[in-house]
C-alpha cells in the first residue's frame, strides 16, 4: 500500500514537472528556435516564474529574484545592488561573463577605465573585453524590454553554443533589468489587476488605458530617459555612478512607442538628429556596424522595422544619447507597444510576446555585434577622450570660470553635478574680473575646456542657436549653467587656476547665541526656504523685509536685501526658549545661518518694526492632479517641494475639485493641462476662494485658462493674424514645416524686478527661462505688476522661429496681480523644468510663501499708500 502511494506521488510530480515542462519547450522555440544547447540545470524564467513570458507582467521583484536565483546556479552571473529607488526597490546589475572573467573582473575594469585615461599608455587590447550595458524600461509601462532582459539573461547563463561561450569571454555584459523599478511595477499591477482570460485584444478595454499617470515615470512621475545629465532623481544618481565605474563601449536603451508601428533602431536622422559634439565616427560607423546585426537579427525573425527617421541623438540627458559622451555608443531601439497582453492594431494583433521576441533579438544582436567587433570599440574609446582634449585645445574658450557670492547651496548643488559627471574642476585662486563679471575667491571654480570631459563641458556651459533642424524630438537646448542662474562667462584666455576639486568639504552653520529680541535670515541662500518652512512648522511666526537694511547682528554689522526673514521674539506664541531650540534645530538640519540681533534699531535703512516688515503665512497647499494634467510638471512640484522643502502639499484629483472644500488651503497650484472639465460653478468657487485672499499659481496652459475664465485680468498675445490665400506646400514637408512652428524647448533672457516679493533672494536683473509652450503673455497695464519680461532679444540658446521669437520678445514671463484680498501668480513658462532649474524655481517657492504680501492697489504698493 505505501509503495502504491509512492508510485502515485511519483507519478504526480513527473506529471506536474512535464506539464510546466511542455509550455517552457514551446516558449524555448518561439523565443530561441535555432537554439536548444541549454544547460538543464538552469531554469528558465518561464520554471521560475510559473508563468510563460509574454503571458503576464512580470513585478519587478520577481525579476530581481530571477536574476539572484541564476547568480545562486551560475558562476557566470553576479547581481550587484547599486542603490534604491524612492519607494525602496533594489536597483540592480547582472554582470554576466564567463567564469574566468568573473575572477579576475575588478582587474578587468580597472584596465579598461584606462582607456579614458590619455595620460597612460593604451592598455593590450588582444584579450580585452568589450563592455556592453542592456538597459530595459526606463519608461515603466512600456513593459516588454524587462520581459526580454530575463530571456536574454537566461540565454547568457544556459547556453553552451560555442559561439554564447566566446561572446561571454570576449564580453562583459551589463544587464539592467529596469531603469525604472518604481514605474514598471505601477504599470504591471495595472495590467496584471485588469488582463482577462481570454486577453480581449480590443483598443478600449481598460487593460490597455491605464490612469492617470500611468507607468512612465518613477515615483515621482519624472522621464528618467532625460535625467542622464540633470541627474536630480536617485536613480539617475545610483546609475551614473554606476555607469562612471564601468564606462560601457555600448549601451542599448530598450523602448516602446504607438501600436500601429513597428520596430525602430538607429542610425536616428543624419545631422538633423545628431549633436555636433559628437565625432563623425560614433554615427557613420559605430551606429552602423550594430544596426547590421539588428537588421540582420529582424530580418531572420520577420520583423519589420525603420531607421533614419526620427527620434534623436542630441540631447545628451537620453540614456542611448549619454553614452556617446563617454567614448562608448548609444542605441535606441523602440518597438510597437501591445500595452497589455494583446492588442488590435492596423496589421491585425500585436501580442506582448511578439514585442519581447524582437527586443531579445536585438539585444542578443548587439552583443554579438561588440563581441565581434571588439577591439572597433575599444579603440573608439581611447580615441574619444583624445580627441576630446584635441577639440578642447582648439576651442577659443579656454575655460569657462562660474561662482555665487550670495548663494552657496546652489554654487555648490553644481558642482556636484559637475563631479559626478568626472568633468574637471579647479579652484578660482584669487579675486578675479574676466570679461566684466567679478568672481570671488572660496566661491568660484574655473573648468578647463583642454580635457577630456571637453564634450559634456561645452553640452553644459556653451549656448548655442545655430542648429541643424527646426523640428526637435525634445529639448533644442540643455546649458545647465543657465538652469542654475549662475554667474558665468567663457575666458579666450588662460586663467589661473588652484586645487583641483575632487569632494566639497561637508556643510557647516552654527547656532546664534540666544535672543531675547529678534533672530534674521539671509533670504539669498537656496537652502532659506526650506529652513523657513521648517520653523513654521515648528511654531515659528516669520516675516519678510520688502526693504534692504543693515542689522546690527550680536556677530557685527550685516546687510539684508529685500525678502530677509525677521523672527521677532516677543511676537511668537512659543516661548524664547522654545524658539531658541527650534532656531537651533533648523541651522543643524538646514545648515544656514541665522544671526541674532538684541535691537530694532538698524544701522541703515529700514528698523525691524516697519510696515515694510509683513507676516508670512505657512503655505497649506493644494495642486490639481489626474486625467488633462500635465503629469511630469505636477510631480516636479511635488518632488522640489518633498526634495528642497519637505513641505506636503495636498494632490487632488481634478474631477474631485467641484466637491472639495477649500477653507484648509491658501494656495493652490495648477500646472500646465487642461482644466475645461471644471464647469461654471466650480471656476465661481475658485474665483471666490482667490478673492478672500487665497494665491493661485498657475503655470503655463493653465495660465492662459485662468485668463480665459476671469480668474486673472492679464491678456493673451494672440497669434498673428493670416493671410485669407494659403500657400501650397508638398505635403511630404508637413512635419518639418509645422514642427518648426512650435516652441521646442529653448532658453532666453528675461529682465527682472529684483524688488518685487516674487524675485527675493535674487541679486541681478538678468534672468534666464526656459520655454517650451506657446502661451504668450502680454505685460500687464499695471506698472507693478510685470516681474519678469522678456527682453527686446532674449534668445539665448537653443531653437525658434522667427514668427515666435517675435511674439515673445518684450511678452511678459511672469505676472502677479491682486484680485480682492488674493493673488493669482501667472507664469508663462515652468519655472521647475525637469528638476533642474534652480535659477527659475526660487520664483515658485517665492509664490508659495509671499503670495499674501503680494498688494498692489491701483498701482501703489501698498505699505506706501498707508502714509
Amino acid at each position: 500500500m505505501r509503495s502504491s502511494l509512492h508510485t502515485y506521488r511519483a507519478l504526480l510530480v513527473l506529471t506536474a514537472w512535464v506539464l510546466t515542462l511542455v509550455p517552457a519547450l514551446a516558449q524555448s522555440s518561439y523565443y530561441f528556435p535555432k537554439t536548444k544547447n541549454f544547460d538543464a540545470a538552469i531554469p528558465t524564467p518561464e520554471q521560475f516564474l510559473g508563468y510563460g513570458i509574454g503571458e503576464r507582467h512580470s513585478r519587478y521583484e520577481q525579476s530581481v529574484a530571477y536574476l539572484k536565483e541564476l547568480d545562486r546556479l551560475s558562476d557566470k552571473v553576479k547581481v550587484q545592488t547599486i542603490g534604491f529607488t524612492y519607494e525602496l526597490r533594489p536597483q540592480v546589475v547582472a554582470i554576466i561573463t564567463s567564469p574566468e572573467n568573473h575572477a579576475k573582473l575588478e582587474d578587468i575594469r580597472k584596465e579598461h577605465l584606462q582607456l579614458a585615461d590619455v595620460t597612460k599608455p593604451l592598455p593590450n587590447l588582444t584579450n580585452a573585453p568589450v563592455f556592453v550595458n542592456l538597459g530595459y524600461s526606463v519608461h515603466g509601462n512600456e513593459a516588454s524590454s524587462l520581459e526580454a532582459s530575463l530571456l536574454t539573461a537566461y540565454y547568457y547563463t544556459a547556453n553552451q553554443d560555442p559561439e554564447t561561450q566566446r561572446a561571454l569571454k570576449e564580453a562583459v555584459i551589463l544587464l539592467d533589468p529596469a531603469h525604472n523599478p518604481d514605474g514598471r511595477d505601477r504599470h504591471a499591477n495595472w495590467i496584471n489587476v485588469h488582463q482577462s482570460d481570454p486577453s480581449v485584444a480590443d483598443p478600449a478595454d481598460w487593460e490597455h488605458n491605464e490612469v492617470w499617470p500611468g507607468g512612465r515615470g518613477n515615483h515621482y512621475w519624472f522621464d528618467l530617459n532625460r535625467d542622464w545629465l540633470p541627474i536630480a532623481h536617485v536613480e539617475s544618481k545610483n546609475r551614473l555612478k554606476f555607469y562612471h565605474e564601468w564606462l560601457p563601449n555600448v549601451v542599448i536603451d530598450f523602448h516602446e512607442m504607438g501600436t500601429n508601428s513597428t520596430y525602430y533602431f538607429e542610425p536616428s536622422k543624419p545631422y538633423g538628429s545628431e549633436n555636433y559634439l559628437v565625432p563623425r565616427s560614433t554615427y557613420d560607423n559605430l551606429n552602423v556596424i550594430i544596426a547590421k546585426y539588428h537588421a540582420a537579427a529582424l530580418d531572420e525573425i520577420g520583423s519589420l522595422y525603420f531607421t533614419k527617421e526620427q527620434y534623436d541623438n542630441i540631447y545628451p540627458g537620453y540614456g542611448s544619447t549619454y553614452p556617446d559622451f563617454q567614448g562608448g555608443v548609444g542605441i535606441t531601439t523602440e518597438q510597437a507597444s501591445s500595452r497589455g497582453n494583446r492588442q488590435e492594431n492596423s496589421t491585425g494583433v500585436l501580442t506582448f510576446a511578439f514585442g519581447i521576441r524582437n527586443h531579445l533579438s536585438t539585444g542578443l544582436a548587439t552583443v554579438k555585434g561588440a563581441m565581434e567587433n571588439r577591439e572597433t570599440f575599444l579603440k573608439h574609446q581611447r580615441e574619444f577622450y583624445k580627441s576630446g582634449l584635441a577639440d578642447g585645445r582648439k576651442n577659443p574658450v579656454k575655460a569657462y570660470v562660474y561662482g555665487e557670492k550670495h548663494d552657496a547651496t546652489r554654487l555648490r548643488n553644481f558642482t556636484e553635478l559637475l563631479l559626478a559627471h568626472k568633468i574637471e574642476v579647479y579652484e578660482l585662486p584669487g579675486n578675479q574680473t574676466i570679461n566684466g563679471t567679478p568672481f570671488e575667491k572660496g566661491k568660484s571654480f574655473v573648468v578647463p575646456t583642454e580635457q577630456p570631459q571637453y564634450r559634456l563641458v561645452e553640452s553644459i556651459f556653451a549656448k548655442n542657436t545655430n542648429l541643424p533642424d527646426s523640428v526637435f524630438y525634445d529639448a533644442s537646448t540643455w546649458t545647465l549653467a543657465l538652469a542654475y542662474g549662475l554667474p558665468h562667462v567663457g575666458a579666450t584666455k588662460p586663467v589661473n587656476r588652484g586645487n583641483k576639486v575632487t569632494a566639497l568639504p561637508t556643510l557647516a552653520a552654527n547656532a546664534p547665541s540666544k535672543s531675547n529680541y529678534a533672530y534674521l535670515l539671509d533670504w539669498t541662500d537656496y537652502n532659506t526656504a526650506g529652513a523657513l518652512y521648517q520653523l513654521q512648522s515648528l511654531g515659528v511666526t516669520a516675516q519678510t523685509a520688502l526693504k534692504p537694511f543693515t542689522a546690527n547682528t550680536t556677530a557685527g554689522a550685516k546687510d539684508y536685501l529685500p525678502g530677509a526673514i525677521t523672527i521677532p521674539v516677543a511676537s511668537q506664541k512659543i516661548s524664547s526658549d522654545s524658539l531658541y531650540k527650534a532656531v537651533q534645530k533648523v541651522v543643524a538640519d538646514r545648515k544656514v545661518n541665522i544671526a541674532s540681533v538684541n535691537s530694532g534699531f538698524s544701522a541703515k535703512g529700514i528698523d525691524l518694526g516697519s510696515s515694510n516688515i509683513q507676516t508670512i503665512r505657512k503655505p497649506e497647499a493644494l495642486m490639481l492632479v489626474g486625467t488633462g494634467v500635465q503629469g511630469p510638471e505636477a510631480g516636479e512640484v511635488w518632488f522640489l517641494l518633498d526634495s528642497q522643502f519637505k513641505m506636503p502639499i495636498t494632490k487632488a484629483e481634478l474631477s474631485s475639485f467641484p466637491r472639495l472644500s477649500l477653507a484648509r488651503y491658501n494656495t493652490i497650484v495648477l500646472v500646465s493641462g487642461s482644466y475645461n472639465s471644471l464647469d461654471k460653478n466650480t471656476v465661481d468657487k475658485l474665483k471666490r476662494w482667490v478673492t478672500e485672499g487665497g494665491t493661485l499659481i498657475t503655470f503655463k496652459s493653465a495660465s492662459e485658462w485662468a485668463i480665459k475664465q476671469g480668474i486673472a485680468n492679464a491678456r493673451l498675445i494672440s497669434p498673428a493674424d493670416t493671410a485669407t490665400k494659403t500657400t501650397r506646400q508638398a505635403y511630404i514637408n508637413a512635419r518639418e514645416l509645422e514642427g518648426a512652428k512650435s516652441v521646442g524647448g529653448s532658453i532666453y533672457e528675461t529682465d527682472l524686478d529684483i524688488t518685487h516679493p516674487l524675485a527675493f533672494g535674487y541679486t541681478s536683473r538678468k534672468l534666464s527661462v526656459y520655454r517650451n509652450s506657446s502661451v504668450f503673455l502680454a505685460p500687464s497695464k499695471n506698472s507693478y505688476e510685470t516681474v519678469a519680461q522678456y527682453t527686446a532679444n532674449p534668445l539665448q540658446s537653443g531653437y525658434v522661429s522667427k514668427a515666435n521669437l517675435k511674439k515673445i520678445s518684450n511678452s511678459a514671463s511672469l505676472l502677479a496681480q491682486n484680485q480682492g484680498q488674493g493673488t493669482v501668480v501667472l507664469f508663462a513658462d515652468n519655472p521647475n523644468f525637469r528638476g533642474s532649474w534652480y535659477g527659475t524655481n526660487r520664483l515658485f517657492f517665492n509664490a508659495l510663501f509671499f503670495g499674501n504680501i503680494i498688494k498692489t492697489v491701483g498701482g501703489i504698493p501698498a505699505a506706501e499708500e498707508e502714509e
